[in-house]
């Protein structure tokens, strides 16, 4: 049995909105053809789309996400062709939904999908800082398009893309006497007061790295933004181990800090993109493109504290 490209519009604007009277309104057509849509979707793909509730409109089944991601996926590229004609195949439009565990993501995203916007006026983006966990269950519902996030322990489900492994270092005050040294010994920063980022992943990454250092450690602050404890390092309260340092040595107070490598750990984290098996919106692709040629530059490679040979 096969559906139209109207159809298939109509059961998208339905899961989207979680209403089938709302889908119907957006489209200015019957509640009922929106209905008889998602009814000729399921018996098509012989699966439960969407559950019904009354009071509560129509939500996505694990299915129901797939299909509609590949629904949108063919939407995508039928719109850009009409629009744009079969030699601009390429043009991105649409919506770019990206959630990112990746704390600092701000001073690299931006320059990731500038040039994505100004080549292709239209595509939107929507960004979302969210912890781990998070931003892969919203790629698997459908909240996100793709992610950026730490793939050491990746969902099965999600094919994770390696951008960069980011070794841990030491963050301390410009004036500190490890901002002197070409490294600092693990035993040396543990016996420093020590100010830890309080973030999933990362926070029992970096007390595994301070107990591998066989002695007793002083934590004076935890916080959970990097911002934060580079700031609070900057003032001088204490050192800290971090992953990715930002184009700048000042905080948001205005100190100044240094990143120092961990001369005998060479444990780090990796960032990666994530997405689900299958069909990908080229949006989607060439966001992948643009991040991987990103790292793979000296300007990205700034951006990590290379650990010593």
């Amino acid at each position: 049995m096969d559906i139209s490209l109207r159809a298939m519009r109509y059961v998208r604007a339905a899961m989207r909105a979680g209403s089938i009277a709302a889908a119907a309104e957006e489209l200015n057509v019957a509640a009922s053809a929106v209905s008889a849509a998602l009814d000729r979707a399921e018996e098509t793909f012989g699966v439960a789309l969407v559950t019904r509730a009354r009071a509560k409109g129509i939500a996505p089944t694990s299915s129901g996400h797939v299909v509609l991601r590949r629904i949108e996926d063919l939407l995508e590229r039928y719109e850009v062709m009409l629009a744009d004609g079969i030699e601009l195949r390429s043009s991105l439009s649409g919506m770019l939904r990206i959630g990112y565990y990746a704390p600092v993501a701000p001073a690299f995203l931006p320059r990731i999908v500038a040039p994505l916007i100004a080549a292709n006026p239209g595509l939107t983006l929507s960004l979302e800082e969210c912890d781990n966990d998070a931003a892969q269950a919203g790629l698997l519902t459908g909240s996100y398009d793709v992610i950026v996030f730490v793939a050491d322990l990746p969902v099965p489900q999600i094919v994770a893309e390696t951008l960069v492994h980011a070794p841990s270092y030491c963050l301390c005050p410009e004036g500190h006497r490890f901002a002197a040294q070409p490294s600092v010994a693990l035993a040396e920063l543990a016996a420093e007061p020590l100010i830890i980022l309080d973030r999933p992943v990362a926070k029992t990454h970096y007390l595994d790295i301070l107990e591998k250092s066989g002695r007793r450690f002083d934590i004076v602050a935890t916080a959970n933004s990097t911002e934060m404890v580079r700031s609070l390092v900057g003032e001088g309260l204490g050192c800290a181990l971090l992953n990715m340092r930002p184009a700048i040595a000042f905080s948001y107070a205005g100190s100044r800090t240094a990143c120092v490598p961990i001369g005998d750990n060479p444990a780090g984290l990796t960032l990666s993109l994530g997405h689900v098996a299958g069909p990908r919106r080229r949006a989607v692709q060439v966001f992948d493109g643009a991040c991987r040629r990103f790292f793979g530059s000296a300007e990205g490679r700034g951006f990590i504290v290379p650990a010593l040979a």
